[in-house]
């Protein structure tokens, strides 16, 4: 008797992949979380994470842990004809029915009646850095602004709080580099929160540029022919002993020039002066620091409602809406800081979906 089975969908793929960028995991970080019952604690196969997303057959328990670690309704997901095992009711499956769900009681989403093809909320993802370009919203003037400092011949840092939306920015930059620099340069983005010491610098830096490993003057020669965009996320992390001075030092010494092989754009909390002490070490981004603010209330009434009206939904017969009352507390609640908008907006969405499928009327903010 063949073994049951079961397969994604490709709208169930869709969904499962915004989920995954919601979360700002890798399908290996994926892997790593998923918890199948009764199995070792530690995760499982990447491999079988790989199957799910190229639409082959799962064994049901894995299908079930990886949606489940998803935040996502494994029926919503799966393949309408997946097989079935017709025998007792043993294991996941029984006598003409489909699967038992594990989690409907922990997973609100699970819960839901039949009309849920919209509970993929739009205001995704809460937390991490947006690097996908659906997602990216706003920040039209701050683009526009740095890309001038970097074809004026500067390189720029990019100064704001956390959770405002300076790695989201950097991903934007990194995006739109090829069209927008008036020379070209190869963009690498770099997060110095996983690059432990300054050979990991140099190790990543010289792999993602496609040329082999060097310091000092050989890597100068070597981006000579190979000039560079240089994005460093996080870049407080250099203050740290895996840093030495003459690691900035020749950092700052490749961005000087009018067209040099190296320009920078780098994310922090504060000013960077620090990372250049002394007379001998002037900060390259001196007098070229963009800092990066909360949204204001119209930018914010926009986001709202660009998500609301998303095209990446799935059309439903009754689309969610905020009232005005809604819109204007949830701006004012989260004081124009992106991510909070986001959490709230989510949170006001979801509650809209669990009483319409629950039969209620959700009450407005008054």
């Amino acid at each position: 008797m063949p073994q049951p089975t079961l397969t994604a969908s490709q709208a169930g793929i869709e969904k499962a992949k915004i989920a995954l960028i919601g979360k700002s995991w890798s399908r290996k970080d994926l892997a790593n979380y998923v918890v199948v019952e009764g199995e070792k604690p530690e995760g499982i196969d990447i491999q079988t994470v790989q199957k799910f997303f190229n639409l082959k057959n799962v064994k049901p328990q894995y299908f079930v842990a990886i949606c489940k670690a998803l935040e996502l309704n494994w029926q919503e997901i799966q393949e309408s004809n997946t097989t079935k095992d017709e025998g007792p009711k043993t294991g996941f499956f029984h006598e003409n029915t489909l699967l038992q769900s594990t989690d409907s009681i922990k997973n609100p989403v699970s819960s839901m009646g039949v009309d849920n093809s919209d509970h993929n909320n739009p205001f995704i993802p809460q937390h991490g850095k947006i690097d996908d370009p659906r997602f990216f919203f706003g920040r039209g003037r701050e683009i526009r602004q740095v890309f001038e400092t970097l074809n004026a011949g500067s390189s720029v840092a990019i100064i704001g709080e956390r959770a405002i939306g300076k790695s989201s920015l950097l991903h934007a930059i990194y995006r739109e580099a090829p069209s927008q620099l008036r020379y070209q340069r190869k963009p690498i983005y770099l997060d110095l929160q996983i690059i432990c010491n300054e050979n990991d610098f140099y190790r990543t830096l010289c792999h993602k540029a496609g040329i082999e490993k060097a310091k000092g003057s050989d890597l100068s020669r070597a981006l000579e022919s190979n000039p560079l965009l240089l994005l460093l996320d996080e870049v407080e992390n250099m203050k740290w002993d895996g840093f030495t001075n003459p690691t900035r030092s020749l950092l700052r010494g490749l961005t000087e020039g009018f067209n040099p092989p190296l320009r920078l754009v780098v994310a922090a909390e504060t000013s960077l002066d620090i990372l250049f002490p002394g007379k001998n070490m002037t900060s390259p981004f001196k007098g070229h620091e963009e800092t990066l603010k909360q949204w204001d209330d119209q930018i914010s009434r926009k986001f709202i409602i660009s998500r609301l009206q998303a095209d990446w939904l799935t059309p439903v017969t009754q689309p969610v809406n905020f009232t005005e009352a809604e819109i204007a507390w949830l701006i004012a609640e989260s004081g124009g800081y992106p991510q909070k908008l986001m959490t709230l907006c989510y949170q006001t969405y979801d509650r809209y979906i669990n009483d319409s499928n629950s039969g209620l009327n959700t009450p407005s903010i008054s």
